[in-house]
């Protein structure tokens, strides 16, 4: 379908919120009012939201992006009070479920279940409370029926006529097939594996982004293939195959996205199969390429084999052990406190940032959370910060779903240093992206400035240069680096980072403390889970840079401490450069590691890193 390049590129500020947002991305997938409302609310309150007329809580608002298929981890949030209260509720809950603190975790659940504001009913936050109650029941063993009993409940919140669900075209958020699924497994007959086949099949041909089927398609294909491989008995070469066929499907979504979710699990069920083929040499399982096939087993051995060290290593459970995954959103602040700091980082008083546009008392209240600003002036005060005016917001202020779409896909090429492909890339984003808007003109300076610098078409001064020139599209402040309190946004941080590589020690000291300044703090140390995709990014800059000052041992510590969480929040992508910053300033070990490496890089796809410790490999 060829692109509407016209109406797109006339974007401007006012298409970039949430209703705007909404109701592109359901009018281009050719979805109705009725469907993607349905059992959410009526058709005619979700027209009212898409209109702005009514405001929706951030429940709904991912619950409604999420049977749109977009994923909310492409997020920063801001939070107004009531939204704050609630994500802080629900991810106290979502940490005792997980350090399977039981009796802490109802209490919590109990105290949510009370919280209220102005009377709104909130069916996303009763379903959670509901599932987080059936998780509890199932790592305490209680009996099948009770269990499925908590998820029915659940799962009819949002979906009323669950008999009816199966073989339809209804819209489902990853969490509400996810729930059905435990509904169906806790409550099944001899239809469980049919229903699988049926989720699988969902997921497969529905709206869902590459994170969101990563997140919900490897464990469907699991509970299908536990259940026809339970007991020991023959199994027929057809169904072999079959399974061999969708447990490969899910192994390469979660490659492509660099997650681990159910992969061990899936990994010891694809060597199981593989081993059934081999040894029996059924002919009939229609193998085309035996080599390949004992190439994807062996590497499923290699991988296997290396996660299952490195959980054991950084103390980490290997296997799945809840749905808490599913519910974690990343990069959350309150509203107010992010307009307090940076209104100070500009050097403004609460008088000047408001002007004439906004009451000094409004804003004083909405600082201290005693009451929630205004929408459109809150806009503007943002804006005045050079911050985006809408609460959910990806590096992009993008309108269409092709946009973000893009923005991933360079990210891919970069990495793998195709960037001749990003620069094409980068054209068709600047053809369908306005960079009218700040954030977007900072995005597309960054991205170029990098590009110039990998290809050698700028010296590192110029880099260092556009990196700042990029910054200050947002950020326009004096003595960032000698500030103590500062709220920065992931392009801003991004642009930061991208400069230590270049800068001259004495200035590379001044940056790494500053960023350390930042994310050491009591606020993040205890919530690293919460900011885990930023500091990703920030902490391989910080433990690549601080091992060129001969802080070894700091950068060791670092990379140790980045990797256990990237395993607990069963993030692969991008683990080998820890493991080999590690064994680079402790020196130790680098064979090994090398091999170590080259099997993740190549598991995840980075071809350019890939090829990278192979040359490492051959030189040691």
């Amino acid at each position: 379908m060829q692109e509407d390049k016209g109406a797109l590129h006339g974007a401007s500020e006012a298409d970039q919120d949430f209703s705007r947002f909404l109701k592109q991305m359901r009018e281009e997938a050719h979805v109705s009012l009725k469907q993607l409302s349905e059992g959410l609310m009526s058709a005619s309150q979700l027209g009212r939201i898409e209109r702005g007329e009514r405001s929706v809580c951030k429940n709904m608002r991912d619950c409604l992006l999420g049977r749109m298929g977009i994923s909310s981890d492409l997020y920063e949030n801001l939070l107004n009070i009531e939204d704050y209260a609630a994500w802080e509720s629900q991810r106290n809950i979502l940490g005792a479920v997980e350090q399977k603190d039981f009796l802490g975790a109802r209490e919590l659940i109990a105290a949510y279940e009370k919280l209220s504001f102005k009377g709104i009913k909130d069916k996303i936050k009763q379903q959670f409370c509901l599932v987080m109650r059936a998780e509890i029941l199932k790592q305490q063993g209680a009996d099948r029926r009770g269990i499925g009993d908590c998820y029915e409940e659940a799962i009819r919140v949002t979906v009323p006529k669950v008999e009816s669900v199966w073989g339809t075209k209804k819209l489902l958020s990853i969490q509400e097939v996810n729930i059905l699924l435990e509904y169906a497994y806790h409550r099944r007959g001899t239809d469980f594996g049919k229903q699988c086949k049926e989720l699988i099949s969902f997921v497969e041909n529905s709206l869902y982004d590459d994170l969101s089927k990563a997140k919900i398609y490897p464990k469907i294909v699991y509970y299908y293939l536990r259940e026809m491989f339970h007991g020991q008995g023959e199994q027929d070469a057809e169904l072999l195959r079959e399974c061999l066929e969708i447990c490969s499907r899910a192994v390469e979504m979660l490659r492509d996205t660099g997650r681990a979710y159910y992969l061990l699990e899936l990994l010891e069920m694809r060597i199981r199969i593989a081993g059934c083929i081999e040894r029996d040499r059924k002919e009939c399982v229609n193998i085309q390429d035996w080599d390949k096939f004992r190439e994807d087993y062996q590497e499923s051995v290699e991988m296997l084999d290396l996660l299952k060290t490195l959980y054991v290593e950084y103390e980490v459970p290997p296997y799945m052990q809840d749905c808490t995954y599913l519910y974690q959103q990343r990069w959350v602040f309150y509203v107010g406190d992010v307009l307090r700091i940076r209104r100070k980082m500009f050097g403004m008083t609460q008088e000047e940032l408001c002007g004439i546009d906004c009451s000094v008392k409004s804003l004083r209240r909405t600082e201290k959370k005693e009451k929630n600003m205004q929408h459109e002036a809150l806009g503007i005060l943002l804006r005045r910060l050079g911050l985006s005016k809408e609460f959910q917001r990806a590096r992009l202020a993008a309108s269409d779903r092709a946009g973000l779409k893009l923005m991933e896909t360079i990210s891919d090429c970069r990495n793998n240093r195709e960037l001749q492909q990003a620069r094409e890339i980068l054209k068709r984003m600047k053809e369908r992206i306005s960079d009218k808007i700040p954030e977007n003109r900072q995005y597309f300076m960054e991205v170029e400035a990098s590009l110039d610098w990998m290809t050698g078409e700028i010296t590192k001064e110029e880099f260092v240069m556009r990196e700042e020139e990029a910054l200050r599209c947002t950020l326009q402040v004096k003595d960032l680096y000698d500030m103590d309190e500062v709220y920065l946004t992931e392009m801003e941080i991004l642009c930061i980072c991208k400069r230590i590589q270049v800068l001259p020690d004495t200035e590379k000291r001044k940056c790494i403390d500053f960023l350390f300044h930042i994310f050491e703090g009591d606020k993040i140390k205890n919530t690293l889970s919460d900011c885990i995709s930023i500091y990703d990014f920030l902490i391989i800059h910080l433990s690549c840079g601080l091992g060129n000052l001969k802080e070894h041992q700091r950068s060791v510590d670092l990379a140790e401490k980045v990797l256990r969480e990237d395993l607990k929040c069963k993030r692969i992508l991008g683990i080998e450069r820890y493991l080999y910053e590690k064994s680079w300033n402790d020196n130790t070990k680098m064979t090994e590691c090398l091999i170590s490496c080259i099997t993740i890089s190549h598991f995840c796809k980075q071809t350019f890193y890939e090829d990278f410790y192979y040359r490492k490999l051959h030189q040691s």
